[in-house]
């Protein structure tokens, strides 16, 4: 390759001296035949105007080969769209990749800066490209991942501020040739900054080349650290801890905490992913659907039934239990505190709000409060015996056994407002325990070699300013 020089605003490649642009530096293997089976990203709303910021729209694949240890399949718009994007001066289009595994608040935190960065910079609009490494990659680098791509990658597409996307994607340098490739003039991490298996900075080359933005990793959480509270809460699952649990029964581990919420936070997380857009309000809403719930370890399912749900209405309100609640009714406290809960859920496009600390049982006072229209009850479906769509649109279907004879719903059935989502995946906040559980001492060994990283990092951390 000859050597090349970077464009400051745009990025592209240009040659030293002079001379005009260089043709893209990877190899694009070309668009991939759409089947009923690979089929572009599903839109979780079909309709545009107020509603357009809850939209993903469809998207092209295109599988690009950028170099000889980076093959990568690309999720986007036209290409004729990416390539106005880039030439527009007052668009940046950005790139954030990651693990996404037991997706949480400091992944969502991480892609919300990302995004907002950018517009406090003066940008008009901001493209945010989300990179998901591979199942291999990421046991090759940490260890079998808990949750598979597929469903890391349902989580991450339903995130408001994600527009674009990457899969099969190697842990490998994220390099400014590979910004060319996806069209980003910028690659963001937070401020614990990985090493490959191989010993190099996973975001050296892109440093070098002025094409890194640094970000603020949020304090207190972590896949590693969701795991470490896992083993320590074992014994919850009817058995013992594992005897190769290791740090899991370490004092310093409490070092880690939990993430916190400031005003200012909370209130990002609210927002819109475009600042230009204006929050939807309750007091506009024409079709206010509820939906209460724990919802810890945010997950496929989650996901799944929050999107089918708010599509009965223009408005959909997640009702969140307290950690002391879910605690006396559930018999333990959730993996994950109610803030961080909270949080995740807003994180995700489909939600409009949130009730923090919501009643177990549904009243009448909530319902009239907060001018619910329909009451929405998740009911696991086997896939392939879904019930047919229209139920989840029907509101004279309501009431009619909705929500089964579950008695925190017994004001809203009374009423004639509940109605069942038929959810089709598997993945439960119960069923990943029960995941985790059989695979406690793998992780047990997996949290040994990656805990103390964990609390290294903590004790040498510097004040990152955030987004």
């Amino acid at each position: 390759m000859e050597q090349t020089q970077q464009d400051g605003r745009t990025g592209s490649a240009r040659m030293a001296g002079g001379g005009g642009a260089l043709p893209k530096v990877s190899l694009r293997v070309g668009r991939m035949e759409q089947t009923q089976q690979d089929k572009p990203e599903q839109q979780v709303r079909a309709d545009s105007g107020p509603d357009a910021d809850k939209v993903l729209p469809e998207l092209e694949k295109e599988l690009v080969q950028v170099s000889d240890d980076l093959t990568l399949l690309w999720h986007r718009p036209p290409i004729e769209e990416v390539e106005r994007q880039d030439r527009d001066p007052d668009t940046v289009r950005v790139f954030l990749n990651g693990c996404f595994d037991l997706m949480h608040l400091g992944h969502f935190n991480a892609l919300r800066q990302a995004k907002s960065l950018f517009y406090q910079r003066g940008f008009k609009k901001v493209v945010l490209v989300a990179g998901l490494h591979s199942d291999a990659a990421v046991a090759g680098q940490k260890g079998p991942p808990m949750l598979s791509e597929e469903e890391r990658l349902s989580v991450l597409r339903a995130t408001k501020w994600v527009d674009e996307l990457v899969t099969a994607l190697p842990y490998v340098s994220m390099s400014a040739r590979m910004a060319d490739a996806l069209q980003v003039q910028w690659i963001c991490h937070g401020d614990d900054m990985p090493v490959c298996k191989g010993g190099g900075g996973m975001y050296s080359d892109a440093i070098e080349n002025g094409r890194f933005q640094l970000l603020k990793r949020t304090e207190g959480i972590s896949t590693t650290q969701i795991l470490e509270r896992i083993l320590q809460t074992s014994h919850n699952c009817g058995s013992e801890p594992s005897s190769k649990a290791g740090p899991s029964s370490d004092p310093t581990s409490s070092e880690l905490g939990t993430a916190w919420a400031t005003t200012q936070r909370f209130a990002s997380f609210a927002a819109p992913p475009n600042p230009w857009n204006v929050a939807r309000s309750l007091t506009e809403a024409k079709r206010v659907v509820y939906i209460g719930g724990t919802f810890d370890l945010l997950n496929e399912g989650h996901v799944e039934l929050l999107e089918k749900a708010s599509r009965l209405g223009d408005y959909l309100l997640v009702g969140l239990h307290s950690d002391e609640t879910v605690r006396k009714h559930r018999g333990r406290l959730p993996v994950l505190t109610l803030l961080e809960r909270a949080m995740a859920v807003m994180s995700l496009r489909c939600v409009d709000d949130v009730v923090l600390s919501a009643p177990w049982e549904v009243s009448r006072d909530l319902l009239t409060t907060m001018n619910v229209s329909m009451v929405a009850a998740g009911c696991a479906r086997a896939r392939g015996t879904k019930r047919p769509a229209a139920a989840l649109q029907e509101a004279d279907a309501v009431g009619r056994g909705g929500g089964g004879g579950d008695p925190r719903l017994a004001a809203p059935r009374e009423l004639r407002l509940v109605v069942d989502v038929d959810v089709e995946s598997s993945i439960t906040s119960e069923a990943l325990r029960q995941r985790f559980w059989d695979s406690r001492d793998a992780i047990a060994l997996r949290n040994g070699a990656l805990l103390p990283k964990e609390l290294a990092y903590v004790e040498r951390r510097t004040y990152v300013p955030e987004s």
